[in-house]
């Protein structure tokens, strides 16, 4: 009776995993629209919105809002003027599995605080993980609104992104930029090495199941950050700011629940781009010539790991019934 129970038992849980897989990717349907966000500052100066518009290659098409200074307070929280508002972005949601692609367009303003990279590890952690993003502006600025501007497109679309997510986003890209800052000219660092340490530290814990204690946490990060060349580099006190970012991002529930796996493959795309660009190949035969090797720790698993897992987290979840 009890052999049979558990056969049952599996035999709904996997026709659950697929209920699940099919309910989620028409939650994920791609926008047949793309949305241009300007900030408030171009609301009433016409000449820096057409500016702006063509550095987004926006399209009539486009359906198109504002991001406010209340904006920053809510997805951010962060406080502003509409005044200052002028870094946009123009966003497309593609299907699921396509990735996220994020282009910043300088060829007019400068983005002055925020790189590519921690704008990807930011977006990522808000749960913005299949998009096509460009952000601009047409005046030097230091980029920041323009994170607030693809959460508005969201709402914008009806898929308000939550925004205890944001705000973690937020907290994370922050502190990404004041250590890059504090590690500016620092023989061996580089802020790809960073990026790459904590995508893998945030992948890795989705995969052992994104309920980790802080102590595990911070080993995972350690690890990361020592994969990467930046032992002897990343302090103690950098290392419990990474920390607490990733922690309260666990607590969000960005790291499980259904959308996991697609934060994963996410991850392992935006590691894939980090490790292909220019940065980081000068940041590999640095860190050779100074005696620290980067390695590959976010690698697929193979096929029966992936049914094998999958079978012992059934038999986990049976033994827990009867504990």
């Amino acid at each position: 009776m009890k052999r049979i129970s558990i056969f049952l038992l599996t035999t709904f849980l996997l026709a659950s995993c697929l209920i699940t897989n099919r309910a989620q990717a028409v939650t994920q349907e791609a926008w047949s629209e793309a949305v241009t966000v300007y900030g408030a500052a171009l609301e009433q100066n016409n000449t820096l919105k057409d500016k702006t518009s063509t550095l987004l290659n926006s399209s009539p098409q486009d359906k198109t809002t504002y991001v406010y200074a209340e904006d920053l307070g809510k997805y951010l929280n962060l406080q502003s003027n509409n005044d200052v508002l002028k870094s946009s972005i123009r966003i497309k949601k593609l299907s699921a599995g396509s990735g996220l692609t994020l282009n910043i367009n300088q060829s007019a303003g400068k983005i002055t605080k925020i790189t590519e990279d921690t704008y990807k590890n930011a977006l990522l952690t808000a749960g913005v993980t299949d998009a096509d993003v460009t952000i601009a502006a047409a005046e030097d600025v230091t980029g920041e609104s323009a994170l607030a501007g693809v959460y508005k497109a969201f709402e914008a679309q009806g898929e308000p992104i939550d925004q205890s997510k944001t705000q973690v986003a937020q907290e994370e890209l922050n502190s990404i930029a004041n250590i890059n800052e504090q590690n500016s000219g620092v023989n061996g660092y580089s802020q790809e090495q960073l990026n790459k340490a904590i995508a893998e530290a945030k992948a890795e814990i989705a995969k052992q199941g994104g309920n980790l204690n802080t102590t595990e946490i911070k080993n995972i990060v350690i690890q990361k950050i020592e994969n990467n060349g930046l032992m002897n580099i990343i302090n103690e006190n950098q290392i419990n700011i990474i920390v607490n970012f990733i922690e309260n991002a666990q607590n969000n529930g960005i790291f499980n629940g259904e959308n996991k796996d697609q934060f994963i493959n996410s991850a392992k795309n935006y590691v894939d781009d980090i490790k292909n660009s220019d940065g980081f190949k000068k940041a590999t035969d640095k860190a050779k010539e100074l005696g620290n090797n980067i390695t590959d720790t976010l690698k697929d698993e193979s096929f029966w790991d992936k049914i094998l897992n999958f079978f012992q987290s059934i038999i986990d979840w049976i033994v827990g019934l009867f504990k």
